[in-house]
């Protein structure tokens, strides 16, 4: 203790045993908040869409309320505890993410203004010392399939795909994950079971109160080092099986399947690398308040490291789905339900340097084409080609 402490004890205005117990409590705390750790960043961009139309196809991260202007993406703050790596002891960890801007409109778990203060992550993991080590998570997590991450910086391209917007985006409940050592493969086993989800805004919508659940599960195949340049290749399958948890005009709504299939692989040109990813989502349609929908989506990327600060990435995309499952504006839904169906051509060619520490700034063009030649590129539901280009700076801390 300081020697003010001391001399307080000694008049006698404090005891030993408060003192003793003040750090008790203290020693408590550190060791509490020990490893604990604060990251985020902040996300801003400058969109410009050629000619007077704004894109509909595809646009979940720049709807046509962010083109055309400068933008606040999203401010990210985040607190937590990762698990110790020591798989042969008893460990525990949490994390907790929020997110304030535009793009936090695409999680539930939101506060109001606007929708535009929401939570990302809020769960604890928890580590058993069985084998590898036996892994729990609960609490509000981000999906378990997917090839882009809700947070744009860890993505090749700044815009987010046409699979990204088939995706449901968080859970809330319970995850299990395993690794199993196949002679120096792995294999990692994740299932989980979650409240329901939706990635949806609807008018007239009712909560229902009764209980319905979204159950999923995924592998992961990690290559090793003697399968030459493949050594971190990695292959996932994933799916989501899981009810809407609305009621619209009183009626329940159908049970929606997402698939996910994506690899990440090295080339052999040192620092290119290449993925793929495909995403299917269905709906039955045993609710009258809803047709049957569908939708598939193929990306293929190709990254290259031309330097340790410049980066080149392309994206091209193929997607498919009943009528209106792309559009995000104002275009035509007239053909909605009916045979008819979109299908998106899209090309994304993004350049990414860092020039400052912690600063990651890009300039990408993207180009999207509705090929089934019903001019449902743009809002104006008039034209089959929407041109853009963005610029995009973020600070991570």
């Amino acid at each position: 203790m300081n020697k003010w402490t001391v001399a307080l004890a000694i008049a006698g205005i404090v005891s030993m045993s408060s003192i003793a117990s003040a750090q008790e409590a203290e020693n408590q705390v550190l060791t509490a908040v020990s490893g604990t750790t604060i990251s985020g960043y902040v996300d801003t961009s400058m969109n410009w869409q050629f000619g007077a139309d704004k894109t509909s196809a595809g646009r979940v991260n720049d709807s046509a309320d962010s083109q055309n202007g400068f933008n606040l993406n999203s401010v990210k703050i985040g607190i937590g505890k990762a698990l110790e790596e020591d798989a042969s002891i008893w460990a525990a960890g949490y994390q907790a993410d929020f997110r304030i801007g535009p793009d936090a409109r695409m999680y539930r778990n939101t506060f109001g203004a606007g929708d535009e203060f929401a939570i990302q992550n809020a769960y604890v993991d928890l580590r058993a010392p069985i084998g590898n080590g036996l892994d729990f998570r609960f609490g509000v997590f981000e999906s378990i399939i997917g090839y882009e991450s809700s947070d744009s910086y860890e993505n090749p391209n700044f815009s987010r795909s046409y699979g990204f917007s088939l995706q449901p985006r968080q859970n809330v409940g319970g995850l299990i994950s395993y690794n199993f050592d196949l002679s120096d493969w792995i294999l990692g086993v994740r299932a989980g079971i979650a409240n329901s989800y939706s990635n949806f805004d609807y008018v007239n919508v009712r909560y229902s109160d009764s209980a319905r659940l979204s159950y999923m599960g995924a592998l992961n195949l990690i290559f090793p080092e003697s399968t030459g340049f493949l050594e971190g290749t990695e292959v996932y399958f994933g799916v989501i099986n899981g009810l809407e948890d609305y009621e619209f005009n009183n009626q329940a709504q159908p049970n929606y399947v997402n698939y996910y299939a994506g690899i990440t692989m090295p080339l052999p040109v040192e620092g290119l690398r290449f993925g793929f990813a495909y995403d299917y989502r269905y709906n039955d349609d045993r609710a009258p308040a809803v047709q049957s929908t569908w939708a598939n989506a193929f990306a293929a990327y190709l990254s290259y490291d031309v330097t340790d600060k410049l980066t080149l990435a392309n994206r091209l995309e193929y997607a498919n789905g009943s009528c209106g499952t792309y559009l995000m504006g104002n275009a035509d839904y007239t053909n909605w339900g009916t045979g008819e169906s979109d299908k998106f051509l899209s090309d994304t060619v993004t350049v990414s340097y860092k020039l400052w520490e912690n600063v990651l700034t890009r300039v990408e063009f993207r180009w999207d084409n509705d090929i089934s030649g019903n001019g449902r590129a743009t809002d104006t539901a008039d034209k089959d080609n929407a041109f853009g280009i963005t610029g995009n700076i973020v600070y991570m801390f």
